[in-house]
């Protein structure tokens, strides 16, 4: 038995940066055709298959597969076995899109690989649970299951199989152990692309898909936290030596990427949280 819940939807809820529009689950999904796309749309195969076309390709969309359809995109799709069965949600907001393509990387409509179904299944059973309440603090409580199910795609999807943020995360556990290991001495690719087994182009390639930011950044940023922790725990300890326990060889490059980080030279840093 499917079930089906549309919110009331406010002039004030439309000013929400994420707000809910249509939640449905178990439902046996018909042939839709939108010449002229529609809102935002996240549609989980449950049972079945079906075929979605969009931006001149076909998806074929099975169990452990989902739609992501972007606002205004043309698309149709339809079941191609005797039924298909999917969970829903539609939702806008001004952030959505934004999110999508700059935090999530997902510039197009599509089909998605997933690799924790039951999170998102969970989500939209919960969404549907808020609008079985009575209260002024749904639309509010709606945003932020949209937000979590988008940080969601983001972790737990990928458009190849078990290609997954959170699927190449376990992969690079040894890289991010031995940074954090050895964050105070120099650092080669060659030796931390040994370590996860892969080659070192393939080690920054992952490493950026996987935390958005390139391996090296994410290395200064390990070594200025430390340096944080330095400066509040002794006072006294000069520049020079936690840019050199950080490995930072140069304590005037350690600054300059202090700064650029922080917005704060070390000694202003140190300096707002001593008085």
């Amino acid at each position: 038995m499917y079930k089906r819940r549309i919110p009331v939807i406010t002039d004030s809820d439309k000013e929400l940066p994420y707000y809910l529009v249509d939640v449905g689950s178990n439902w046996n999904q018909e042939h839709v055709v939108r010449p002229n796309g529609y809102l935002h749309q996240w549609i989980q195969c449950v049972e079945g298959e079906g075929e979605l076309l969009t931006g001149g390709r076909t998806y074929r969309v099975k169990e452990g597969m989902a739609m992501l359809l972007l606002k205004g995109v043309p698309h149709e799709y339809y079941a191609i076995s005797p039924s298909w069965t999917v969970d829903w949600i539609v939702f806008d907001g001004h952030q959505v899109e934004p999110f999508l393509k700059r935090t999530a990387g997902i510039p197009t409509s599509g089909a998605l690989y997933v690799s924790r179904p039951d999170i998102f299944a969970s989500k939209i059973q919960s969404v549907m649970d808020i609008l079985q309440t009575e209260g002024t603090l749904q639309s509010l409580q709606c945003s932020s299951m949209i937000y979590s199910l988008l940080t969601d795609i983001v972790q737990y999807t990928s458009i190849h199989p078990n290609n997954s943020a959170t699927s190449l995360n376990f992969k690079l556990k040894p890289v991010f152990e031995y940074i954090e290991q050895n964050y105070d001495k120099p650092l080669a690719l060659e030796g931390m692309a040994e370590i996860a087994g892969i080659t070192p182009q393939h080690l920054c390639t992952v490493f950026k898909k996987t935390t958005n930011n390139r391996i090296f950044q994410y290395i200064n940023s390990v070594r200025i936290k430390k340096s944080k922790e330095l400066l509040l725990q002794h006072p006294q300890m000069q520049i020079k030596e936690i840019a050199y326990l950080t490995g930072f060889g140069d304590a005037n490059y350690f600054c300059s990427v202090f700064k650029k980080q922080e917005q704060l030279s070390p000694n202003q840093f140190r300096k707002i949280h001593h008085y």
